[in-house]
């Protein structure tokens, strides 16, 4: 099975470049990277060692925007090879043999779509327990619901993506809430084919706040969005 990764950079290619380091055995292996990332950083050392362009199998420009930059990145010539699409945060490491993970998962499944546990790395000088208990919930509420949040990592194959035409496009200028939530949209609509698969050995992603007290802030409004998104109170249009 053939595997494209697409990382949307979020304008900071300067800060990208060990996450997509990291994702070089899976191109040794011969599956695809493609890095997405604004025009406003178009030109800066393109080509260069250690930059996105050279990281990375192809390096796309496209506007602002989680949505937009999937988007754009899954119309890349080399994701036309691919059996499966995994859609990458910067800064989110996968487990090892994750391509493995996800080969076996998708031939073994009735399901089109997953994704993977998460765990989150401890900010130095801080108790490890806030950031695994915050790490368990959203693993625990993500298997109730169906929904997936970014961090999660989903995959999805080439198939599907097309059938469901990708994410909803939103423009995080005119709406930032809407643009955090695009990957609970596309979860919801992706239920319709089957319920996510879950890989259990963890993704390491940094958590969603440093210090305790905004890290419960930001679980409570994240699995809120979820809640919501699962029962149709929210939708994007």
């Amino acid at each position: 099975m053939r595997i494209a990764v697409i990382m949307p950079l979020a304008g900071r290619t300067h800060d990208c470049a060990a996450s997509l380091q990291a994702l070089a055995e899976m191109r040794r292996h011969g599956h695809r990277v493609i890095a997405v990332d604004s025009g406003d950083s178009r030109g800066n050392g393109r080509g260069d060692s250690g930059t996105p362009a050279a990281l990375a199998d192809r390096l796309v420009y496209a506007p602002e925007g989680w949505s937009r930059q999937v988007n754009a990145g899954s119309r890349a010539p080399e994701v036309d090879l691919a059996d499966a699409l995994v859609f990458l945060p910067a800064g989110v490491r996968l487990p090892p043999h994750a391509d493995r993970s996800i080969a076996r998962a998708l031939a073994n499944s009735t399901s089109p779509w997953g994704r993977f546990d998460i765990r989150y790395r401890r900010p130095p000088g801080l108790s490890q327990w806030p950031y695994t208990l915050a790490a368990a919930i959203a693993n625990a509420a993500a298997r109730l619901t169906g929904i997936c949040s970014r961090e999660q990592v989903i995959f999805v194959s080439r198939g599907a993506f097309l059938a469901l035409e990708g994410y909803t496009p939103v423009d995080p200028r005119a709406d930032g809430a809407a643009d955090s939530a695009v990957d609970a949209d596309f979860s919801r609509r992706a239920r319709q084919l089957g319920p996510p698969i879950v890989l259990h050995e963890p993704a390491l992603a940094p958590p969603p706040a440093r210090r305790p007290g905004a890290l419960w802030r930001a679980v409570w409004r994240r699995e809120w969005a979820r809640l919501e998104m699962a029962l149709g109170m929210a939708e994007l249009h």
